[in-house]
């Protein structure tokens, strides 16, 4: 399991539903990744969607999709070639970096106090999808998962039916592991310095 922080500003307008007369929610937000050093992922910038219906003024329910294109941290994945007579005299380590996408998506529920200047608190649950780059991987290796969020912030009416939210979020990523992001082939694996980097 790894966590993740997300600081992110999002802009929220209020459209009517094709299917009621009631409203909903629905904006774009920017934000950016600031992951654990363990992940061997290097911080990224994100962007994303959210779909909220409000059952209250109060309380509204939605979904969210998000998705960025973080790098690996090649220090967490080194690979290591041993060249020379035998095949043993002289070993080169190498940092194996490659570019991911990664694709959240959730459901989500809202509340907040309410007013021209609202603070919000916000929980939900959903999935995650890890693609390697295809070059990195000899293939295309998507690797999913259940991931959690928690988060909240404050919310700033601007009037005609639009808001500018601000708010910190962390993530968990459910039965995460640094070998499941790993680009480097077994055989190219550290075998004479095992202890390069603690495999997880």
């Amino acid at each position: 399991m790894y966590r993740r922080l997300v600081v992110g500003l999002g802009f929220v307008a209020l459209a009517a539903s094709p299917l009621a007369a009631q409203r909903f929610e629905i904006g774009p937000r920017l934000g950016y990744v600031k992951w654990k050093a363990e992940t061997g992922l290097k911080n990224a910038a994100m962007l994303g969607v959210d779909a909220t219906y409000p059952v209250s003024s109060r309380l509204g329910i939605g979904v969210r999709f998000d998705v960025a294109r973080p790098g690996t941290d090649g220090n967490y994945f080194p690979a290591e070639m041993t060249f020379g007579p035998g095949g043993s005299d002289t070993t080169m380590i190498f940092a194996v970096e490659q570019p991911l996408t990664v694709l959240q998506y959730m459901a989500q529920a809202q509340v907040e106090t309410g007013g021209a200047l609202s603070v919000f608190l916000k929980g939900g649950g959903g999935g995650r999808s890890i693609t390697l780059d295809p070059e990195a991987a000899h293939g295309r290796i998507t690797v999913s998962d259940w991931a959690l969020m928690a988060g909240g912030g404050v919310r700033v009416r601007a009037g005609g039916g639009t808001s500018v939210m601000l708010e910190v979020q962390d993530l968990v990523y459910l039965r995460y592991t640094r070998n499941d992001i790993n680009p480097v082939e077994p055989r190219f694996r550290p075998v004479r310095f095992p202890d390069v980097v603690p495999y997880q």
